[in-house]
């Protein structure tokens, strides 16, 4: 499934995905499957995608990406809920 990933990049570890950077931006996050599924669906496709993390990390993603990125954030949160059953 990593493999898949384009525009996310991190790693699993038990029912937690840490977050290492979005569409190019370094971040440092540490999600359950809800946070990403509520994440996930703000995105709407056609509008630029940006918001801020912490007091200085501004993520903007740009529209071509906002398909993908949405794919994966429902990959993770699909494969952190089968590691929960």
């Amino acid at each position: 499934m990593m493999d898949r990933l384009q525009v996310i990049d991190g790693y699993f570890s038990d029912n937690t995905f840490y977050m290492l950077s979005m569409a190019g931006f370094p971040l440092e996050g540490r999600f359950k499957a809800a946070g990403l599924r509520s994440l996930a669906r703000l995105i709407d496709e056609n509008e630029p995608f940006s918001f801020t993390l912490g007091s200085n990390t501004m993520i903007h993603v740009p529209v071509e990406l906002n398909r993908q990125l949405k794919n994966e954030l429902f990959m993770i949160a699909e494969r952190l809920e089968a590691q929960n059953r």
